[in-house]
């Protein structure tokens, strides 16, 4: 026991960095359209959720991701629902190359409002989406988690 720690554990040594690291990106990845295409589609979203179009939702989901949503349509049963997008904020935090698909894990923040002339709220969620390697498709939404 204790054997090859007298040098001290390098266990967990990179985490306290000063200095935040650099998201990782594939070099040729156009961060700068991606990013605007990213908020544009987060309204997008927004929007086909609200209204419950199911097609558009379909379209901009992977079917996993699309049969949750579906779910939470059909439970409001056409009950209307107003999301204002007041600010977005978006921050890619990684694009990772799989053999057949693209994943990137992009930080979306900032400001919405669930019922005309209510505050706005804060949100901070972090959305997976994912992309065809070949062909052309474009990026769908494939998971959202809370960003804590």
């Amino acid at each position: 026991m204790g054997a090859g720690l007298a040098g001290g554990s390098a266990i967990g040594a990179g985490l306290a960095s000063a200095e935040p690291t650099a998201p990782a990106i594939p070099a040729d990845f156009d961060l700068e359209s991606f990013v605007r295409s990213a908020k544009v589609n987060f309204i997008r979203l927004q929007a086909a959720n609200d209204s419950g179009n199911i097609d558009e939702l379909r379209e901009v989901t992977t079917p996993e991701m699309f049969a949750e949503l579906k779910i939470d349509v059909m439970e409001r049963a056409g009950a209307a629902q107003q999301t204002e997008v007041v600010s977005v904020d978006v921050q890619v935090l990684e694009v990772v190359e799989e053999s057949s698909r693209y994943i990137a894990s992009v930080r979306y923040s900032g400001l919405i409002r669930e019922e005309k002339g209510a505050a706005a709220e804060a949100f901070d969620e972090v959305w997976h989406l994912s992309k065809p390697r070949a062909g052309s498709g474009g990026w769908v939404l494939s998971g959202i988690q809370q960003a804590q």
